[in-house]
């Protein structure tokens, strides 16, 4: 008799099935195998049943119930070995069996994945293995599969069932969520909370979008829309991220049009697209199909899990603290335990705060020590007198510190403190902004400067100013770019006082002072120490008294003074350039006042509040090169235009110039749509401004603008344009010497001329002096063209060299070629030497 073995209606029967399907749903546990396999051996031989089969994946021969273990024959469905367990095998012999267990699963399963058509239980179609389209996992041996569609689930997702009739509607989701009787075990987690899904708790879940919730995580009301998290400065808001759905396939898309029937013509892989990974800030799990997280609108890259975004402290002795996600214990770690500190990495030992709910294994490396959990959130600093610096894990980033300019060391700093400002990298050790040294303003430099008294690097440090190494422990260093300077060729006190000369202060100047260059001496004193000086360095010099006092004298005093201890005093640099302190309070006053003009600070910020007029002004100017073009054109002077007659005649100027005086259209920041101007945000950044004499620049091109006015004046002040459309143009010049700071010779291509040329052009029709940067931009072009005739003088010297040497190589061939004549050869020289001055058809007259 063929037929499968299944369970009947009888009662013992029913738990029978019960333990059964718990058995799948639980998957497939060997112990729990073997205990049922026995019990249903035993219901076989109690009832009478059958022990001799027909198997559908073994349908010509019968199959017995085996009697002795065996560790030999593979069970197809689950692909483990038949060993002990109870198991079927082919009675004529053939390396064939099945588990018991493995043998009573239904040929054909109706499933709540895929209700339109029955899935059959079969091998895989590549090897092993298949990918089950419901959890994706990867599952030995066979599986569920739909003969029309080839949509395919393990022996665990296909008992998954809903409830008839036992709907819910969640206001975080937008389909109804169904009851699910039967779960797969560790196949599903539930959205909130991330934990498994299973058959022994209830579950709600959309299977058109894998989402499941347990039914203790289903109260709306413990999320709300936004909230505000100590471990985030700013409000954090309920987001659903993408995840892998089950969408529409057009050749199946009947009863439940939303299932996606994945085909299996390829071995098995990802039935779907993986998703972006989501990466939880507080316990920094990643998931690849969580649904709900709370995540900052400022911040793109920072979210967190529900569960974690939830957790409350549970006693008084966990507190919450911005540096890590969880409540956090404070508790004893011992010696024996290598623990330590998350913001500077030294060892904790003793009192030591620790995560108080370790769920994963980043927070079970997480211990703070008590003094490093005072470090402030948000802070000012004079090193960055722009923007607040907040404290935030930088344990990704390779930034280096602005002010120590040390690389990030994973062994030795994790936390830092940044600038989150747009266009802003600035970055702070946590250990460096502990030091509240004041930064300096340098008018010989466009960034701030430090101070620095712990200078370790020692020779590696190079003066810009004099080029030698700086070999001493004091030195000033930029805060944003490399500059380094000697303590001499810096910004120092300008005035200063000494214990020996109470009466006047003493003025910073450079040596000689004038009475030793009058006297023409050769021998040069400090007056307070009555030692011989270096008649290089500089002094402190009071001239009504004629007393001159080396540095190294007053050294005690100028590092003071260059600490801020004296508050805010005046600096000068040999050179004469000036400089002042910024302290921290200054530093504070500086950033408030710039968050409270924070929202009107940005170039597309001011161009929003152009009037119609100063926008046609604007296009109009941008314009008028082109027209100026189109003219020159019609009076056919393409041979003399206006960039040829400031450089010097040669023919390579003259191609060149034919070139570049071209024009390229320079793009306006405003677009016209239905009669309605739009700003372009490519042409008019989200940028921060600054104030610059009367025009607002962007903050990056100010020092530009500022050297330009001091050095040039107003250059615009024949201008007739509106004080914005000049605003404009005075950005668009010194984005203009922006690029040609940045770009060295050897990289300007003839594009970079055309655009600096064209903007220059610009600037002069609407009215600026700007004589200076036609001239500077004569050089550029004209080093830009040395350069390529350069190279192709070298170009053409190697051709001919390669010409010459291709030419003498031909010719010694053609020597050896006559000194190698054969004797053919030689006779038919022989006869040319003959008949050369005959005709052709003498020989036949004299013949005989």
């Amino acid at each position: 008799m063929s037929r499968n073995y299944k369970l009947g209606d009888e009662e013992d029967e029913e738990s029978l099935t019960e333990m059964f399907t718990n058995y799948f749903l639980e998957g497939e546990e060997e112990e729990e195998e073997k205990q049922l396999s026995e019990m249903l051996i035993r219901y076989i031989r109690r009832t009478g049943e059958e022990e001799r089969i027909k198997y559908f994946d073994h349908p010509h021969h019968w199959i017995s119930l085996g009697k002795t273990n065996n560790n030999e024959i593979d069970c197809p469905v689950c692909g483990k070995k038949l060993g002990s367990i109870g198991h079927f095998i082919c009675s004529d012999g053939c390396p064939y069996g099945v588990h018991i267990l493995c043998m009573i699963l239904k040929e054909n399963f109706c499933s709540s994945f895929h209700p339109q058509h029955k899935m059959t239980l079969r091998r895989p179609q590549y090897g092993r293995q298949f990918v089950c389209t419901g959890c994706n996992l990867l599952s030995n041996g066979f599986g569920y599969c739909c003969n029309d569609c080839n949509f395919q689930l393990d022996r665990q997702c296909v008992w998954l069932e809903t409830e008839e009739m036992q709907t819910l509607t969640h206001p975080h989701h937008e389909h109804q969520l169904e009851l699910f009787e039967k779960v797969p075990n560790k196949r599903y987690n539930c959205t909130v909370c991330l934990k498994y899904c299973s058959y022994s708790l209830p579950t709600y879940g959309c299977l058109q979008c894998l989402l499941f919730l347990h039914e203790s995580c289903f109260d709306e009301t413990k999320y709300p829309l936004e909230i505000q998290h100590y471990y985030h400065p700013h409000p954090l808001t309920f987001s659903i991220t993408s995840h892998r759905t089950l969408t529409p396939s057009p050749q199946t898309a009947t009863t439940h049009s939303e299932l996606t029937l994945p085909t299996t013509s390829s071995p098995p892989k990802s039935t779907t697209p993986s998703p972006p990974t989501f990466t939880c800030k507080a316990c920094h799990k990643s998931a690849r199909e969580i649904h709900w997280c709370y995540r900052c609108k400022e911040c793109p890259d920072f979210g967190m899990d529900i569960a974690c975004a939830t957790i409350k402290s549970e006693t008084e002795s966990q507190i919450q603290h911005f540096l890590h996600g969880h409540p956090l214990l404070y508790k004893d770690v011992n010696d024996q335990q290598v623990a330590s500190c998350r913001v500077c990495m030294k060892s904790c030992t003793g009192p030591t705060y620790v995560c108080g709910r370790p769920s994963s294994d980043y927070c079970k490396n997480i211990h703070f020590h008590k003094s490093c959990l005072e470090f402030q959130q948000q802070i000012c600093h004079p090193f960055h007198p722009y923007h607040l610096l907040t404290l935030l894990d930088q344990s990704n980033s390779y930034r280096r510190c602005n002010a120590c300019r040390n690389s990030p060391d994973p062994n030795s700093q994790l936390f830092n403190y940044i600038c989150e400002s747009d266009n802003c990298s600035f970055l702070l050790h946590a250990e460096c902004s502990a030091v509240m040294m004041p930064a300096i303003t340098y008018q010989g430099h466009d960034h701030l400067l430090r101070f620095r008294d712990n200078n370790i690097e020692n020779i590696k440090l190079m003066c810009s100013a004099c080029k030698s190494n700086i070999c001493e422990s004091y030195a000033f260093t930029c805060l944003y770019c490399d500059l380094n300077l000697h303590l001499t060729c810096g910004p120092l006190p300008y005035n200063i006082k000494h214990e020996d000369h109470n009466t006047h202060p003493l003025v910073l100047v450079n040596s000689p002072v004038q009475e030793e260059v009058e006297d023409e001496t050769d021998e040069f004193y400090c007056h307070a120490c009555e030692e011989e000086r270096d008649p290089q360095l500089p002094v402190y010099y009071c001239a009504k008294c004629y007393f001159v006092v080396e540095i190294k004298c007053v050294f005690s005093q100028v590092i003071s003074s260059l600490k801020g201890e004296y508050g805010d005093i005046e600096l000068r640099s040999t050179l004469g350039h000036s400089g002042k302190l910024i302290c921290k309070n200054k530093a504070k006053e500086m950033v408030q006042k710039k968050e409270q003009v924070k929202t009107t600070l940005t170039l597309y910020d001011n161009l929003n509040s152009w009037s119609r007029d100063e926008i046609e002004q604007l296009n109009s100017v941008l314009r008028i090169v082109e027209t100026k073009k189109v003219i020159a054109k019609e009076d056919d002077r393409d041979e003399d235009s206006e960039f040829e007659a400031f450089l010097h005649s040669g023919k390579n100027y003259t191609q060149f110039t034919k070139v570049i005086d071209r024009v390229v259209k320079i793009p306006a920041p405003f677009m016209i749509v239905k009669n309605v101007p739009k700003i372009d945000l490519e042409w008019a950044p989200k940028e921060e401004v600054a104030s610059v004499g009367d025009y607002m620049i962007i903050r990056r091109l100010a020092p530009i603008l500022e050297h330009l006015l001091s050095k040039h004046g107003d250059i615009s002040a024949m201008s007739t344009l509106r004080p914005k459309v000049k605003m404009y143009l005075f950005n668009m010049l010194c984005e203009s010497i922006y690029s040609m700071i940045n770009t060295k010779i050897v990289d300007v291509t003839e594009d970079l001329l055309l655009n600096w040329w064209t903007r220059l052009r610009i600037l002069q029709f609407a009215g600026f002096k700007i004589q200076f940067a036609f001239d500077h931009l004569k050089r550029v072009v004209q080093a830009y063209l040395g350069l390529h005739v350069e190279k192709e003088e070298d170009d053409a010297i190697d051709k001919i060299n390669r010409d010459i040497l291709a030419l003498q190589e031909k010719l010694k061939c053609i020597i050896e070629a006559k000194s190698a004549r054969s004797s053919l050869t030689e006779e038919r020289l022989r006869e040319a030497s003959i008949l050369k001055n005959w005709k052709a058809g003498t020989l036949f007259l004299y013949n005989k």
